[in-house]
Parts: C-alpha cells; sequence; structure tokens
C-alpha cells in the first residue's frame, strides 16, 4: 500500500457518520501493518489511537503515538506507519474530520471552556501535528463515539447528534493536560499549506525516505521541489541531504559517547560502511580516526 487518500477511505468505509459534509467520524481498523504510506488528508484530521501505535512523519515533525493516546493534525500530505502492539495484530482508530468552516462557526463555545491564560503564554507553533495524550475524559468519549458507529438503527438521528459531541471533544481536548498546544494548532490552522522548506528538511533530512516523498511533505510536484530546493539553499536536494548528515555525524562524534555504528544510522546512513566513506570523502580522515584525534 503506497498510496492513502483520506477522503477515498472515507467514501469506501461503511463505518461512517457524516454531518452536513463538514463532520466525518469513522471507525478505522487495519489487519496489516503499513510503513511510510503517502496519506493525503483532505481535512483537518483527530484521532484517537484505541490499538496499536501510529507514526506519523510530517513537514515539521516526527511523532510517534502510542495505544490510548491521539493526535490532531491539519490538512496537508505526511508519511504514515500503523504498528501493532502486542498480539492483537491490528491497528485500530477512532478518526474524526473536520471542516475549517465549521470549526470557525464553533469557535466561542470551544475556545470558551479555556481560560486563555495558557494559550497566551505558549510560544506560537506552526507544526503540523499535536500529540494528545492520554486522558480518562478523551478515551470514555472515544467509545462513546465508536458506539455510534456500532448503531444499526436511526443514524439520522445520531448524525444530527454528531456536532454536539465533537464539540465536546474539542472542550475535553482543550481542558487536558497540555492542551493549550492543541488550542495553539487550531487557532493557526491557515498557517500550513505552503510550508518552508528549511523547517521541513532540517526536521527530516535524517529520515531515510525518497525525494518524490519529500516532494509529497511539501505539497508540490517532484520536479517544483528540486527547483525550491535549488532556490531555497543553491544546491541540490541530494548533495544538501548528505552534506548536513555529515555535519551532524561530526558533531556526535566530537560531543558523545556513541560508536560508529550507532552514529551512521542515527545520522540516516542505511550502512556504516556508506557513513565511513562519504565521512572521509569531506573529512579526509575516517569517523574513526577523528574519534582518535580528541
Amino acid at each position: 500500500m503506497n498510496d492513502l487518500n483520506c477522503g477515498r477511505i472515507i467514501k469506501e468505509s461503511g463505518e461512517v457518520l457524516s454531518w452536513n459534509g463538514d463532520i466525518f467520524l469513522m471507525h478505522y481498523l487495519q489487519q496489516e501493518e503499513i510503513s511510510r504510506a503517502n496519506m493525503c488528508v483532505h481535512m483537518d484530521h483527530i484521532s484517537i489511537v484505541l490499538k496499536g501505535q501510529k507514526e506519523i512523519l510530517g513537514q515539521g515533525s516526527k511523532i510517534l503515538i502510542p495505544s490510548g493516546s491521539g493526535f490532531f493534525i491539519r490538512k496537508g500530505s505526511y508519511l504514515i506507519s500503523d504498528k501493532f502492539d502486542g498480539e492483537d495484530g491490528a491497528y485500530e482508530a477512532i478518526l474524526i474530520f473536520f471542516s475549517d468552516s465549521w470549526l470557525r462557526s464553533q469557535v466561542e463555545s470551544i475556545y470558551g471552556c479555556s481560560n486563555g491564560a495558557n494559550a497566551v503564554n505558549s510560544v506560537e507553533t506552526h507544526e503540523d501535528i499535536a500529540l494528545l495524550t492520554e486522558d480518562g475524559l478523551m478515551n470514555t468519549l472515544a467509545l462513546q463515539l465508536k458506539s455510534y458507529l456500532c448503531q444499526g438503527a436511526d443514524r439520522e438521528r445520531l448524525s444530527a447528534l454528531l456536532p454536539i459531541k465533537i464539540r465536546e471533544l474539542f472542550q475535553v481536548l482543550i481542558t487536558a493536560r497540555g492542551g493549550h498546544h492543541f488550542e495553539m494548532q487550531l487557532r493557526n490552522l491557515d498557517t500550513h499549506l505552503n510550508p518552508d522548506l528549511v523547517p521541513l528538511m532540517e526536521s527530516n533530512y535524517r529520515e531515510n525516505i525518497s525525494l518524490e516523498q519529500y516532494a509529497f511533505l511539501a505539497n508540490c510536484s517532484l520536479s517544483t521541489f528540486k527547483r525550491r530546493f535549488l532556490q531555497t539553499f543553491k544546491m541540490n536536494p541530494g548533495k544538501w541531504i548528505m552534506q548536513r548528515r555529515l555535519e551532524t555525524a561530526y558533531e556526535l562524534l566530537v560531543n558523545s559517547d556513541k560508536n560508529v555504528t550507532e552514529i551512521a544510522y542515527e545520522v540516516g546512513f542505511e550502512t556504516p560502511a556508506h557513513f565511513i566513506v562519504s565521512f572521509k570523502q569531506k573529512y579526509r580522515d575516517t569517523p574513526k580516526q577523528v574519534k582518535q584525534k580528541l
């Protein structure tokens, strides 16, 4: 599985409740692990993980979400992995998609439950992923939403109640421990569609992903990505990634007790041998020789 389009998944799934085209509630069950698939998220999205783990690589961060926790991501492009946890052999989550227009219409009631102090004092962030840490009220509400999807009758009634329950979920998340981070994400929903390549690359240059996947995260074609990259960094992507990996490796050699193999994998090389050859080409000494000179 290489590509996941959330809009198509919603249309093809039988376990979806919707309200007015602005809110979609879905029960998601994946019985095969997924590794670094391209995921196009067409609406802002909250997910609460019931089983397994989710790994998300975004434009400005990478995050691992364990069972019992959740996450919020803005609409855009991501690389995702669904991982099993224990012997259950499944990844399960409750998914909520919502429109910007619906959120704006609910601002007064949603933000009204926050005292505002946390949001004012927080440093503004433009990262695209927010971790929703495990919370009893959040998990209880997630199970209630799952029960909505299991009801066989009166779906019209359940759909009508959906905006009330989702508004309640937002209030629960904002008032939870660390909820001001989620609130700041909501207040900056429109800052994301044309990501700056500098934070994108600085966050992800150690990741073993292709240039096509970097372009996917940047919401552009490969040719546009290469052109924007050259304009921004004054060199091609492959050369810049190699240079940043080697610079980071040199810093780790000098400032940490990690061995050559550990550093090679940490900075993104597939093999220590490739790392050693590339390092010597840049610094004229091998990593081991640099260590010996300290």
